[in-house]
């Protein structure tokens, strides 16, 4: 095995974890020596999917003809609710149409146990589905103290400020976030990430929440400089309701910030409560930990320290390996 083709829908829209995954892959095989294209042209052993479109399963099937291994990544399941407007109408047909999508693969990559427990109740073979992380570009999160200086300055950040990096959507838990901002307002809280245009992404509760949100709250929409925006604040917070792994707490590990977030069954084995995170599920929760890690010297060390290593196990080389170790166990049976 020596080139691998990791496909690019031109249908993909929009900057979320996909996006991400789809450079993380190329990064990870790059970085042990793997040649990577991007499109299905000769030479090439093996096709990465990872949208779930039409196109992808046609270049998926093409590939598979012309005796290459197919590989689809697991990124979507039940966090389709809450993901855009009208989703929960959608989740069924969607799930149907992931089953045929994922059991079409040679290979099915998820990203935690969780994924691979879900896909498996959409009638995907367990047999083919492999656990490998979307890991985590250390090159690309490093801390910077002029991106600090310069967000803060432009946002003008002049409290202890909680970030979140994400999309602004429902499963995410916007209100959560700015309710939990209203009960600390000796502290600021500021969102980085794209909000969807509301014909596409409608929610009342989430609308209100922004719309309401008290004076210690920003949503900044799409930056350029993720570095900066991570390092411009002293406490991750992440109260999602459904994730596949959660990318965006890779990153904030590696960043080395004390994180809170929602004990969700995707983060098990990984993120450790009182080790590398604080986990919680009610806004009580929430502003409890908040408070314990922007104020005891002593729990922000140990969290930022251990979740520094979490990250470093999950570097995109070790990632790579992974991956070719998916590659070799199917081409050998072949």
């Amino acid at each position: 095995m020596k080139t691998v083709c990791v496909y690019e829908d031109p249908t993909m829209y929009g900057v979320h974890g996909i996006t991400a995954a789809v450079k993380h892959q190329r990064k990870a095989l790059r970085d042990n020596g793997v040649e990577v294209k991007e499109k299905p042209k000769e030479p090439y052993d093996v096709i990465h999917i990872n949208w779930p479109g039409p196109i992808s399963f046609m270049r998926l099937k093409q590939a598979q003809r012309r005796g290459k291994m197919g590989v689809v990544f697991a990124h979507s399941g039940k966090d389709i609710e809450g993901g855009f407007t009208l989703s929960k109408y959608l989740e069924k047909p969607f799930i149907k149409w992931l089953s045929l999508l994922y059991n079409a693969g040679d290979r099915v990559i998820a990203p935690s146990e969780y994924t691979k427990e879900m896909v498996a109740g959409f009638g995907v073979d367990q047999d083919k589905t492999r656990v490998v992380s979307n890991g985590v570009d250390l090159s690309k999160v490093n801390y910077s103290q002029e991106g600090r200086e310069r967000y803060r300055e432009k946002f003008d950040l002049d409290r202890p400020t909680v970030i979140v990096v994400g999309q602004v959507i429902p499963r995410k838990d916007v209100t959560t976030f700015v309710e939990v901002a209203r009960a600390l307002p000796q502290y600021q809280f500021i969102w980085y990430g794209h909000r969807m245009n509301r014909l596409f992404m409608f929610d009342q509760t989430m609308d209100r929440a922004i719309r309401n949100s008290p004076e210690n709250v920003q949503f900044t929409g799409y930056v350029e400089d993720i570095g900066a925006a991570f390092s411009s604040g002293d406490i991750f917070f992440f109260p999602s309701k459904e994730e596949n792994e959660g990318i965006v707490l890779l990153e904030a590990a590696a960043m080395g910030l004390p994180i809170v977030t929602r004990d969700l069954p995707a983060y098990r084995g990984w993120m450790v409560d009182g080790e590398n995170c604080l986990k919680g599920e009610t806004k009580e929760d929430f502003v409890r930990m908040i408070r314990q890690a922007m104020e005891d010297k002593e729990t922000r060390e140990k969290l930022a320290g251990k979740a520094i290593k979490t990250a470093e196990e999950h570097q995109l080389k070790n990632i790579g390996r992974q991956y070719q170790e998916v590659y070799d166990e199917f081409l050998g049976e072949k």
